[in-house]
């Protein structure tokens, strides 16, 4: 199977369908999960291959597609806002998921990033995710947070691919995530039972 790098570079058509066809669920699903409107998603994710199709001359072989295509996306995602000059409302992350289950170990929910002891089953923290308070606090995150937390938590990327797409120093990337856990502790507290959660100020996120 051909590599996301050789089929970019390839620039025929079929292998820019083919490169469509890996990202369009995790891609489509990351931007909704920023803007908030499956309708507007569909437009950023096509402008996103478009502005990767004309990016391909200047992109420099050996560098790593994914982050480079997902920074493309978060630049369009931050065009859209700017345009908007409002904060978008993510959508539920039922919606944002477009039905699809979370590959295996892919990344941490929200439960074990703070320190949960005994993370739940899928099925059971989806359901509990979906509280309202936790939504409402995860669209009320400053932009520069809920980037990054909804490529660590919804999209599984390491912090150093993290910092790729979202320009700043790892050590950035993950204060950010720490902010963003530490402003939707309250939600969470209120939405979880009181012992499935112990905070501790001194937690490390998970690599």
């Amino acid at each position: 199977m051909d590599s996301d790098e050789e089929l970019f570079l390839s620039g025929q058509d079929d292998a820019m369908t083919q490169l469509v066809g890996r990202y369009e669920r995790p891609l489509y699903r990351f931007i909704v999960q920023l803007v908030g409107d499956t309708h507007l998603a569909e437009d950023l994710f096509q402008e996103t291959f478009l502005r990767l199709h004309r990016a391909r001359t200047s992109y420099k072989p050996g560098q790593p597609l994914r982050p480079y295509i997902y920074r493309i996306a978060l630049n369009v995602v931050q065009d859209s806002r700017r345009a908007a000059a409002v904060r978008l409302k993510p959508a539920p992350l039922d919606e944002a998921a477009n039905g699809a289950e979370p590959e295996a170990g892919s990344a941490p929910t929200l439960l074990q990033a703070i320190g949960s002891k005994t993370p739940e089953p899928p099925e059971e923290f989806q359901r509990r995710e979906l509280c309202g308070n936790v939504r409402a606090a995860i669209s009320a995150l400053p932009a520069t947070e809920r980037d990054v937390l909804t490529l660590r938590i919804f999209e599984g990327l390491g912090f150093a691919e993290i910092a790729q797409i979202t320009d700043v120093p790892v050590s950035t990337a993950k204060s950010r995530m720490i902010y963003a856990l530490r402003r939707l502790r309250p939600a969470l507290e209120r939405c979880l039972e009181p012992h499935d959660v112990k905070f501790d100020a001194a937690h490390k996120i998970p690599e």
